[in-house]
This record gives C-alpha cells, structure tokens and sequence, in this order.
C-alpha cells in the first residue's frame, strides 16, 4: 500500500535526511515546524552535509548515529542537545529508516525531534535543593551509584564526608528562621567552592551535607579534611550574618565491595567525634567499624 503524506501537517520538527555511500548524510529538508524550532528556512539547509550545518565533533557523532541506523535498518532513539536550536534546547530524537523495497537499502532516514527541555528541568529540578542549588539527597544517591560503578571498574576508592552545620536550632530560635536559611545558604556555597571536578557537593536536609571526594585512601582523606577544616575556621565568617558559622565534618573511604550505608555510617561517626572541637589543624578522629576507619 502506497501512502503519501504532507509532513507540514505534522506539529513535531521532522528532518529529512538522504543516505549517501559512505555512509555520508545530505539534508533533504525539514517540515514547517523545524523551521519555527531552529529559526532558519527547510530551502537554507537542502543539499547541505552535517559537517555543512554543525560543528565538526558533532557532525561526526550524528554520522556515527545515523550510521547505526543504516546498518541496524531500525528506529533508534536518542536524547541531544540541538546544535541548532537558537536556545540549545533539549531534543528525544527518533531515527526512523526508509528503505528501498527493491534493493532493500536504507536511502533515506525521518528524523523527528521531540523538545523535551521542560522535563529535563524539572527532571534536574527534582534533584536539587531548592534552598542551596546543591544536589538533593535523591540527586545525592544517584551520583553515587554512579561513581560506586566508575570505582569497580577502576578499583580505586573515594571518600564520603558528611558535614554539620553546628547550631543551626540555635541561629533559628536567636535570630530568626531567616537568619537560619542564610547559614544554610552560605555553608552550601562555601561546599561548593571547595569540591573539585568530578566531585560533588549536596544538602540532605536540615543542616546535613555530603560530599562525595575523589580521595582514594585514608592519608589522602586526611589531607583533606584538615585543609577543609582549617579553611573553614578561616572563611566562614560574614559581616551580614548576626552570628558566626561552624561546621563539622567526618569521612570515611569507600572501597569496592564496601556497603556504602556503613561507609557513610562511619563517616557520620567521626562527624560527630568532631562536632564542637572546630580546631584549625589536629590529629585525625578516629572511628572504627567493621574494618572501617573514619576520619
């Protein structure tokens, strides 16, 4: 059954794309509501290849994508960020092959755009705390599961610490639940301007932080927490604020194979161990669990 159809009719960007030996790519055309979605006319883009359109680095993963597609001979479907979208705008695109009925080759492929950055923030909004920016403890959790991942496969650990906001009640019932929510505020900054890339920052609740370190071993943890601990009894000072800022913190390092809930139990423990010292720099807490030491 042959069908023809007008897909200016349809309300969603669709890309045509011709397959080339190579396989290379050559734009066809895109419908009315690409042209509204990237800004610029289906007649702008016809006869253009990737590399015409993109930035090289990605032209070549759109190449290796619609490679895929012309093997495969089937729907694939991915999420991207839109080169050529004005906004870079988040896109769940859909890779739908045409093949030739008399020499069964894929020669043409539907590309359908579907913009998906409304549920992308509130995907990223549902992973964060709203008072800090930090990530939340459910955005928390999936980083970490993340990273557990990443360290079997490197057999290298890293460290979990948890922070305290020292009296935080006490900041509330003196000064008010404001005065409170500043604290938090500027505890959570300062957090984060002290995590490296690839680590990670986040606020649990109340006046709970973790932060997840790329500290492989207990020396190095230590080195660690002594600089934190000293920048902290350094920086945490604000005029703006009625009252001075302390924190305490605790770590332990998670190996492969470990149970993270006991590593970041015994972190906990030292946390506490150090809670109200607020010493510059002095020797390690030490806390012990099940062949665990916290720091």
């Amino acid at each position: 059954m042959d069908l023809t159809f007008n897909l200016n009719m349809i309300d969603v960007p669709i890309f045509v794309v011709d397959v080339e030996s190579g396989p290379r790519f050559r734009i066809f055309g895109m419908n009315q509501a690409a042209e509204k979605e990237t800004g610029q006319s289906s007649g702008s883009l016809a006869g253009r290849m990737f590399e015409d359109c993109v930035p090289l680095a990605k032209a070549s993963m759109l190449t290796d994508r619609y490679g895929v597609c012309v093997r495969s001979r089937r729907s694939m479907q991915f999420e991207e960020r839109g080169e050529m979208s004005p906004t870079g705008d988040w896109y769940r695109t859909t890779l739908s092959p045409c093949i030739d009925r008399e020499t069964g080759e894929v020669v043409r492929i539907l590309t359908i755009c579907q913009n998906i950055t409304a549920t992308k923030r509130l995907a990223n909004a549902a992973l964060k705390d709203a008072l800090t920016g930090l990530a939340n403890r459910r955005g928390f959790e999936g980083m970490l599961a993340e990273r557990c991942d990443a360290a079997i496969a490197s057999r290298l650990g890293f460290a979990l610490v948890v922070v305290d906001l020292d009296g935080l009640k006490g900041i509330n019932d003196r000064h008010g639940h404001d005065a409170g929510d500043e604290a938090i505020r500027r505890v959570g900054a300062w957090l984060r301007d002290h995590v490296r890339p690839g680590e990670a920052a986040a606020r649990i609740g109340g006046d709970e932080f973790h932060l997840l370190l790329e500290e492989p071993d207990e020396a190095c943890l230590d080195r660690r927490l002594d600089a934190l601990r000293e920048a902290a009894a350094d920086e945490l000072r604000w005029s703006s604020l009625p009252t001075r800022i302390a924190v305490s913190l605790g770590g332990a390092v998670w190996h492969p194979g470990d149970a993270v809930a006991q590593t970041l139990s015994v972190a906990d423990t030292a946390m506490y161990a150090r809670k109200g010292s607020h010493r510059r720099a002095s020797a390690p807490t030490v806390s012990r669990a099940a062949g665990f030491t916290g720091r």
